[in-house]
């Protein structure tokens, strides 16, 4: 129920009481058919607190067995959803949960600050869609969680980005190469000192290696790649150079990416050709 002075006048059109008692006769009924009841306080974060604690602790008084914060537009951070939980944990002891939106890129934080006060539950979207920006991010929180925190949920992680990919498909809505965790472009190098780096401890430019979310390393060649990225293309493809060969393929790869031509297998084909190179 959408609970701040703005949705009761321009969603609603009821009074308080009768809005917060309408809330209650559906938690007692639920409650009355052995249900779970989650009770939803749409709009939380910009609900003044006396009133949102006043309608939390009737639903906790109703038998309602978890009560959720909803940040319905996003408009929330970090320290103020912590300030939020810690007042409402003062008050009531039925497990809190975190329903976050994604309007200013807060979703994953905000859950995590709510969890730090004492919040149990958090709502997550795999690749974070929903309503506007999205909510918070399954696998961001997941990974987060895990690597930064040290609070192993007991996910299957390897399957991550294969899930990501599954929903996008049939969501249709497609991931963002920079999108966190499952984006094209996380394990994607080009820079030519990277790559040296990155075949030499891929944890140089890698927060973890890709293969715990069930992907692969992209290494692509291109105007910025040195020696180290040819090499490692040409590993992949059990092929071996002599120094002058390596030194031409470099320079070919680099005049093709200056003329905007992308190096598929194909065009790289085409540039071990030029050097007298067969597959």
């Amino acid at each position: 129920m959408g609970l701040s002075d703005l949705h009761l006048e321009v969603k609603i059109n009821k009074p308080r009481d009768v809005v917060n008692q309408i809330c209650m006769d559906a938690i007692d009924y639920g409650k009355d058919h052995g249900l779970f009841v989650a009770f939803s306080a749409e709009d939380a974060t910009r609900t003044e607190l006396p009133k949102l604690l006043d309608v939390y602790k009737q639903a906790q008084d109703h038998g309602a067995d978890r009560i959720h914060i909803a940040d319905t537009t996003g408009s929330i951070n970090p320290y103020a959803t912590q300030y939020l939980v810690k007042n409402i944990k003062k008050e009531i002891d039925t497990e809190i949960a975190l329903h976050c939106h994604n309007d200013f890129g807060f979703a994953v934080a905000n859950s995590i600050a709510g969890l730090f006060e004492g919040a149990t539950a958090i709502s997550t979207t795999v690749n974070g869609i929903g309503e506007r920006a999205g909510n918070a991010s399954l696998e961001e929180l997941i990974m987060s969680l895990k690597l930064l925190y040290n609070k192993d949920l007991g996910f299957k992680t390897e399957v991550i980005y294969e899930l990501s990919q599954l929903v996008s498909k049939y969501s249709k809505i497609p991931i963002s190469d920079s999108k966190a965790i499952v984006g094209n472009n996380v394990f994607r190098h080009e820079s030519g000192i990277h790559v040296d780096a990155i075949v030499k401890n891929p944890l140089a430019y890698e927060p973890f290696i890709p293969e715990m979310i069930g992907t692969k390393r992209q290494i692509v060649l291109g105007k910025h790649s040195g020696k180290s990225a040819v090499i490692e293309k040409l590993d992949t493809l059990n092929i071996k150079v002599d120094d002058t060969q390596l030194s031409q393929i470099v320079s070919l790869v680099k005049q093709e990416r200056e003329r905007g031509e992308e190096i598929t297998n194909n065009k790289f084909d085409e540039i071990l050709e030029k050097v007298n190179i067969k597959r």
